[in-house]
Order: C-alpha cells, then sequence, then structure tokens
C-alpha cells in the first residue's frame, strides 16, 4: 500500500464518541498537511502534533447528545458484517464494535470533518478503498472492514490498530502507542468493551439464508 494512501477515518471529538454515556463536548479540530501529503485532522495544536505539520483550517468544537438505540438497530447489519469480517479475516464483534463507537449504527451519520456513514469513512480514504457511496451500508462496512485489517497487518495490539483507526497512523507511530489524547484513548476502551459485548452476537455464525442474503 503506497505511502500516505490511507487516512484517518474518524478522527478525535467526532462522531466516534457518541456512544460515550452523556453528552460529548469536542475541542477545536485542526487540519494538518504532513511532509509527505497526508492529511490529519486530530484536536492538538501545533505544539503537540509537531513541527513536520502545516497546519490547514481550525474548526470549532461542538457537542452531541447520543440517542436511544434499539435492538432491531442495534442488530440489522449482522450479516453484512459477518460477510466483511469473513472477506478480510477481521472478528466480526471488533468491525460491529467499531460501528457502535462510530455511528451508532446510523448508516447517514456524518461527522463534524466529514466522515460519512456507519464506519465514518473519510471521502478520500473511501474513495482509495473504492467505496462510490459511503452511505451505502454495504459498500461502508466493507470499506471499513478492509482499513482495520490493513491496520491489523500494520499493528500486533489491538490497543494500537483502534488507535490508529481513530487518530491516524502516523499519530500511533509517533507516539509509540495510543496517542495523548483523551478522545481516542475513550475510543480504545469502549470499543474494546463493546467488542467483549458483542462476541456472543456471531458466536454461532451465519445460517445458509443470511450468507446469501449479504451477498
Amino acid at each position: 500500500m503506497r505511502k500516505g494512501a490511507m487516512l484517518a477515518l474518524c478522527v478525535s471529538g467526532t462522531l466516534c464518541l457518541s456512544s460515550l454515556a452523556g453528552t460529548v463536548y469536542a475541542s477545536d479540530i485542526y487540519k494538518y498537511r504532513a511532509a509527505d501529503g497526508t492529511i490529519l485532522f486530530t484536536d492538538q495544536p501545533q505544539e503537540r502534533v509537531g513541527s513536520g505539520h502545516t497546519l490547514l483550517s481550525v474548526r470549532k468544537g461542538w457537542s452531541y447528545t447520543p440517542r436511544a438505540l434499539t435492538a432491531t438497530e442495534r442488530d440489522r447489519y449482522d450479516s453484512l458484517i459477518s460477510l466483511a469480517a469473513t472477506r478480510f479475516d477481521v472478528e466480526p464483534a471488533l468491525v460491529k464494535a467499531v460501528i457502535h463507537a462510530e455511528s451508532l449504527f446510523d448508516p447517514q451519520a456524518v461527522s463534524r470533518v466529514g466522515a460519512q456513514g456507519l464506519m465514518q469513512l473519510m471521502p478520500e480514504t473511501a474513495n482509495y478503498l473504492e467505496v462510490s457511496n459511503p452511505f451505502d451500508a454495504r459498500q461502508n462496512i466493507l470499506g471499513g472492514t478492509r482499513f482495520l485489517a490493513y491496520l491489523k497487518g500494520k499493528f500486533s495490539e489491538l490497543d494500537n490498530i483502534l488507535a490508529a483507526y481513530n487518530a491516524g497512523e502516523g499519530n500511533v507511530r509517533r507516539y509509540g502507542g495510543i496517542p495523548p489524547f483523551k478522545e481516542t484513548q475513550a475510543y480504545v476502551r469502549k470499543v474494546k468493551q463493546l467488542k467483549q459485548r458483542y462476541a456472543g452476537h456471531f458466536s454461532k455464525g451465519m445460517g445458509e439464508e443470511e450468507v446469501v442474503a449479504a451477498r
């Protein structure tokens, strides 16, 4: 995979934290360009990101109060999740946990910085993943799961995979692990909790009708 091709799919302070209890408040969102051309969205000011990044813009933060989640909304994408997980060799419970944390299972979700759909794909990343319509559940889940598989090949620890999904691969390498961003640290904890919760949803696998329907 070419250098700089993959961008952070969901960044600190976006809908990544929509599943946390209570209202979520985000600080300013900074957009930087790295020396290799990679675009980085983060809540960290220049002195925390490093001198190798050029500041492009700053957006004000916002507040978000999560909505109630029904069992139907929670489980409606299980067949697609299982299909994507099998195709890209990623645990289905992990995929579902990421969807929960990113968008609360809302296929039309759009973050303040433009991340879209169930797994909150940034437009540039969606294009690279050949996701022509990020609001299409099947395309979004396949694309997001493919990206998780890519990160799985780059990092051996789940904490780092999740941190890279949230804050960008470059930040994880820069800090040698989970970056010192409160939002990213909370995101990693939350997804791991959700992954454990959803493990039982896929323990029996899909039935034949579900597999056919998901294709």
